[in-house]
């Protein structure tokens, strides 16, 4: 996770951690340990701790040719960073090149990341939800243990609904439309984990389900959360686009 973050790759550290959090739960029933949980909260916060570990142990070296070596490595550290200041900064500039147009397009392309980061935990959310929910139609799991996992849920769903909130929008109207949207779609979908998790209260056993007022309202309010999903994916794909970044489809988070 770390060297994938340091890469420039903060999306895939953190589908590292999904599927490690996935191994540990289904086949062994445990959370991560504490330290790789807050590993994950760091990185999604951009800690720049994660950035200053890295040049902790070329200190511990001494005497001359660990020395050159420390120089060597950090002159070519220098080297690609000019480099790669570079070309971050042509690709970004468009239109008239000038500096305030480069720095709108630097933000918009944070801003891209930083929610594709989000689609990422929210896709685990939506994951936990319909295995918790299979598990209790194919006895695979009890009702009582499935609530348990909305429960852990509802808890994520609602941290990544406040740092959708907590998102540095850009002053561009697609990017503020789609934070607005994105927060309306994780609005809905904790509606209806709660009509799922009222459901699941009622029921003492496992089995296919029978129809009854709380599961209407569960798929009532999980139409409503996936119409809209597809308003936000409808406004937020265009800027994915234009930084080259994935599509999202409204049936994945």
């Amino acid at each position: 996770m770390l060297a994938l973050y340091r890469s420039g790759r903060q999306a895939d550290a953190l589908e590292e951690y999904r599927r490690t959090r996935e191994t540990l739960v289904d086949e062994l029933g445990i959370e991560p340990s504490e330290e790789l949980q807050e590993l994950q909260r760091a990185i999604l916060r951009h800690d720049p701790e994660l950035e200053a570990r890295r040049a902790r142990p070329a200190a511990v070296a001494d005497g001359p040719a660990p020395r050159r070596r420390l120089t060597w490595v950090l002159a070519v550290v220098a080297a690609l960073a000019l480099l790669v200041g570079a070309v971050v900064a042509l690709a970004v500039t468009r239109g008239d090149g000038s500096p305030a147009a480069s720095s709108g397009a630097t933000e918009l392309r944070t801003f891209v990341s930083r929610v594709e980061n989000l689609l990422v935990q929210s896709r685990d959310g939506r994951r936990d939800v319909a295995a918790a929910l299979s598990g209790v139609v194919h006895c695979r799991l009890g009702p009582h243990a499935a609530i348990q996992r909305l429960n852990r849920v509802q808890r994520n769903r609602q941290s990544l609904l406040q740092q959708v909130a907590a998102l540095a929008v850009p002053d561009h109207a697609r990017a503020e439309r789609s934070s607005n949207l994105f927060q309306q779609a994780e609005q809905r979908s904790i509606a209806a984990d709660w009509h799922y998790r009222d459901w699941l209260a009622q029921r003492t056993t496992c089995g296919r389900p029978k129809p009854s007022p709380d599961l209407h309202d569960a798929w009532a309010a999980d139409r409503a959360a996936t119409r809209a999903k597809r308003q936000f994916v409808a406004t937020f794909n265009p800027l994915a686009r234009q930084f080259h970044r994935r599509e999202w489809q409204a049936t994945e988070f």
